[in-house]
């Protein structure tokens, strides 16, 4: 009985043996580190049935299950590890198990740098979207709206890594596809801009107003009474102030027009002395700006009071067609390479105009602040001009130019890791 008891017992001790299962028998393969901004993307062959892990540190190998290295497990190709520092190199070394296994070997170390983007080899296009030119740009966090001439409208879908998946499309790297609305707006109006409050909003160059919740059902809205012959050029939403929530749309002879809810008549804002062009308006570090031809720029906490738009000294001529904020700077960019600088919107007389090393002769037509850190000015032009700045940008000496090609880009905008900049003849590019 006791021989048989003992049998039983080695029997048991087997099948347990034998229901553990092995370590994978090789190191994953494949394994690339491709670098971004503030970021890298690791790719590898994957496996069925293994979970991989990665392991990374900075400097050129790394100290597997150590302290100092950081883990990601149940990681999946195309994976984006997010936070690291540009211009710091990392080294990244992979294993895998097998349904709770042993490490099996690991990958070998494979290195990279993060860096900012905007650089000339940075920017990748997409396929041309058509004739029309496009003008305006909105993002939700997870949907990019794109708007041009002749109604034009795309919609596409905010992903990182969606050329990593061996999924080639016409989009560029970032965006997923580019859809055509399924409802578009009525009527054909070029569109020259287009925001996001709780849903996309787009206006048209005769003050039409056509709004979608997902940007591809589109419905009409109250339309802004532009005087007759004049187009409507700039829209921005925001709550500033503690006024409410507000639409502000600016267009050409001094037109500015304020709605609190689209369903409303919109309300004419009359500036005193205001006759030029404008061209855009922007939220911008808790200010709505507005810029304009002649050099004009105008700020306000309270856009729907005429009195309460403040005139700036812009100290150029030249027509300005966007504005950002980097703290503590802002930046205004325009026609003929034009760049003027301001730490203070109260004080009217500090903007400084920038000078370029070489001079631009190319206009440019917006400007955005991103980066992993969200501290680069960058601009876009003319002939896919790009200029950008990270530090000292009240001075020509720390702007550098670049290209994303040779068609004008009319408006830039910055998503997580990347920039993303349209214009004419359907040009759509990402730069990461």
């Amino acid at each position: 009985m006791r021989l048989f008891v003992l049998a039983i017992a080695a029997l048991l001790a087997l099948s347990g043996c034998q229901r553990k299962t092995d370590p994978p028998g090789e190191a994953p393969t494949g394994v690339t580190a491709t670098p971004g901004d503030g970021l890298v993307v690791m790719t590898w062959d994957m496996l069925p049935d293994l979970t991989y892990w990665i392991f990374f540190e900075a400097g050129s190998s790394v100290a597997v299950a150590q302290p100092e290295a950081r883990v990601i497990r149940d990681a999946v190709s195309p994976r984006p590890l997010g936070g690291l520092a540009n211009g710091t190199q990392y080294a990244f070394v992979m294993n895998a198990t097998h349904n709770d296994s042993a490490a099996g070997p690991n990958s070998p170390v494979v290195v990279a740098t993060p860096r900012l983007a905007g650089k000339t080899e940075t920017w990748t296009s997409g396929t041309s979207l058509g004739a029309p030119n496009l003008t305006g740009i909105a993002f939700n966090g997870s949907r990019f709206v794109i708007v041009g001439d002749g109604a034009t409208i795309f919609a596409g879908d905010y992903n990182y890594t969606s050329d990593f998946n061996n999924n080639p499309n016409n989009s560029p790297p970032g965006v997923t596809a580019w859809m055509p609305p399924t409802t578009p707006p009525a009527g054909s109006a070029n569109l020259s801009a287009v925001t996001f409050s709780s849903a996309y909003v787009a206006l048209g160059a005769d003050g039409s107003i056509s709004s979608s919740a997902d940007g591809l059902t589109w419905g009409s809205n109250t339309a802004v009474p532009a005087a007759p012959g004049t187009n409507m050029n700039g829209l921005a939403f925001g709550a500033v102030g503690g006024v409410t929530p507000t639409y502000v749309v600016v267009g050409d002879g001094g037109q500015i027009f304020t709605s609190t809810d689209l369903t409303q008549p919109w309300t004419p804002v009359v500036v005193t002395g205001l006759a030029s062009d404008l061209k855009s308006v922007a939220l911008v570090n808790g200010f709505f700006m507005v810029t304009g031809a002649n050099g004009t720029l105008l700020t306000s906490q309270n856009p729907s009071s005429g009195t309460a738009w403040i005139s700036l000294t812009s100290n150029t001529a030249n027509t300005l067609r966007g504005v950002a904020f980097n703290a503590p700077l802002y930046a205004a960019v325009g026609d003929a390479g034009t760049i003027v600088t301001s730490p203070d919107l109260q004080t009217t007389t500090l903007w400084t105009p920038v000078t370029l090393t070489p001079p631009l002769a190319q206009s440019l037509l917006s400007v955005t602040v991103g980066g992993a850190s969200g501290s680069r000015f960058l601009a876009v032009g003319q002939g896919g001009t790009v200029v950008f700045c990270d530090v000292f940008c009240n001075d020509g000496i720390n702007w550098s130019t670049a290209s994303a090609g040779s068609t004008n880009l009319n408006k830039v905008l910055a998503a997580p890791g990347m920039y993303l900049a349209v214009g004419d003849a359907g040009a759509n590019a990402v730069s990461r």
